[in-house]
């Protein structure tokens, strides 16, 4: 009985964790080096990449989106395409009750089109002034890849 009541107990702790979003804005976002007319190619691909992190210590989104757009840059490869544009993602936050001892969890959702060109790829993400981070040195426990 008493294993119940600790269950109960730490479900409750869960869900008072608060949480933080944050994202690209509202509209995709191209980098400068790729816009403009002929920079790409008019043929675009949607792709979509989602993961899942457990961190410890603290959360640097910055990383976190650099991590899940090369995957997302991975795939767009194995259709043929060398860069992304029109990119946006979305970052969802749960902050532990407990942000000293407790771990966080972050989902990520980068989204963008996948094209070919004959600039290189910029290689880091769009509209990091919109980045809200968690400050303390970050630990990346578990890397998940989920479903969009």
């Amino acid at each position: 009985m008493a294993n119940v009541f600790i269950k109960l107990r730490r479900a409750r702790d869960r869900s008072k964790a608060e949480s933080l979003h944050c994202s690209s804005g509202d509209v995709p976002h191209t980098h400068p080096s790729l816009s403009g007319e002929g920079a790409t190619c008019r043929r675009r691909v949607a792709v979509v990449h989602c993961d899942l992190f457990t961190c410890k210590g603290g959360v640097d989104v910055p990383k976190l989106l650099r991590a899940a757009r090369m995957s997302l840059l991975e795939k767009a490869e194995f259709l043929g395409a060398n860069v992304l544009v029109e990119e946006s993602w979305e970052v969802m936050l749960r902050i532990p009750k407990d942000p000293k001892l407790g771990l966080y969890r972050v989902r990520v959702r980068y989204l963008a089109a996948a094209s070919r060109s004959s600039r290189p790829d910029p290689q880091k993400p769009v509209a990091l002034d919109k980045v809200r981070n968690i400050p303390g040195l970050m630990t990346i426990l578990e890397r998940e890849e989920v479903t969009p």
